[in-house]
């Protein structure tokens, strides 16, 4: 695309941002959708075969001179009251914060605005969110490559040598309780960025997601890529349904991203042991629970950036629109073969393939810590009568 032809195409674009122009999807009723205009968005080039070097996962991440061949594209949409159940106290500063980490997340140069009484108005971080067409707006001439989707493929177990154990025994160390429930046993290490992505990608996602240069030979197997989490949450949070939304120093939210669930059950059903809560509606909801580093101090936590990668790839797992989610390379290159400490048994390991897994796990969970109470109750009373 010459550059004339680019200079025309935002000139018209211009002339329309702040006018009466109608949004491209039609609003229905509870309808919340964003978009960005197809002008500032540059398609991905063919990535090579695979990625062994740095050079390969710049290439991997380079754009080309192409565009979306429609006006505009459609990034996310979903239910109003969806939104709101994760916007929360943020209100439309959740939204921007998402607009710009899809869209630039490393300079966050755009702003958003909504389709209202007529007209694209601006929107104020404390303004409602509202069944309405969304958009951001980046500076004319200015073009992005949207962020990459991980669609978290493979299974993703840990061996029993290597770096992967050796990744597992340092968080175990830093971390020995789950980050939600406090639980200790039994926990697992999760990965916040897929061990199939390798290293020469981890680093990219680390640099723009944290705006800080990473470590030399900085590795997908670094123990700031992994936490402690339940086993039953950790399958969750392995499978994009499980993130954690960074609200204060240390501080986090769980945030349940269940698409949907062949048993029937919602994203109110879990709790923080993975358990419905119909047999004892005393459990306290995941949703909307604190998650925190058990040692908040430490220098090898990892960072919120990484933390906003996945919420990120949580959030377009359930509102991301195909217009989105089907652009040319838009998915992460993973690696074309099995990783260290991938699993190569059949067994069932997977949301996918086990549906009822997070509670199965939960309530074993659950009733292990019954056990624990009791014993520690019955140890309590023995004591008590020999005094």
């Amino acid at each position: 695309m010459s550059l004339s032809s680019l200079r025309s195409i935002f000139k018209t674009k211009k002339s329309k941002r702040h006018g009466k122009s109608k949004p491209s999807t039609a609003a229905a009723t509870d309808l919340l959708a964003l978009e960005i205009y197809s002008a500032h968005i540059l398609l991905y080039s063919n990535p090579p075969s695979t990625i062994s070097d740095n050079a390969n996962a710049v290439e991997a991440m380079t754009t080309g001179d192409g565009s979306p061949a429609t006006n505009s594209t459609c990034l996310l949409s979903g239910a109003l009251s969806e939104f709101l159940r994760y916007s929360r106290q943020e209100r439309s500063q959740w939204l921007i914060d998402i607009a710009h980490d899809i869209c630039d997340p490393r300079f966050r140069r755009g702003s958003l605005v909504v389709w209202k009484d007529q007209q694209w108005l601006p929107v104020a971080n404390t303004d409602p969110l509202t069944a309405s067409e969304y958009r951001y707006d980046l500076p004319t001439m200015v073009t992005i490559g949207l962020s990459k989707i991980s669609l978290r493929t493979g299974k993703s177990r840990t061996s029993a040598s290597g770096n992967a154990s050796t990744m597992a025994s340092r968080v175990m160390q830093r971390d020995g309780v789950c980050w939600v429930s406090d639980l200790e046993d039994p926990i697992l290490n999760s990965h916040i960025c897929p061990k199939r992505l390798g290293d020469h990608t981890a680093q990219i996602i680390f640099e723009t997601f944290t705006s800080t240069t990473p470590p030399p030979n900085l590795s997908i197997y670094n123990e700031i890529f992994g936490l402690n989490l339940s086993n039953n949450l950790g399958g969750l949070f392995d499978n994009h349904c499980l993130g954690f939304q960074h609200v204060a120093p240390n501080v986090y939210e769980s945030h349940v991203f269940i698409v949907s669930n062949p048993n029937g059950f919602s994203m109110d059903d879990y709790t923080i042991y993975g358990r419905p809560r119909q047999p004892n509606p005393n459990l306290p909801p995941l949703h909307g629970h604190p998650a925190h580093p058990p040692q908040p101090l430490h220098n090898r936590n990892p960072p919120p950036g990484l933390f906003r990668w996945h919420y990120l790839q949580c959030v377009v797992k359930k509102f991301g629109h195909n217009d989105y989610k089907t652009l040319q390379n838009i998915n992460f290159l993973e690696l074309p073969f099995q990783m260290e400490g991938d699993s190569d048994d059949d067994s069932t390991d997977s949301e996918a393939q086990w549906p009822s897994m997070a509670f199965d796990l939960g309530r074993n969970v659950e009733n292990s810590r019954m056990e624990h109470a009791e014993r520690h109750q019955a140890v309590t009373n023995w004591i008590s009568s020999m005094t």
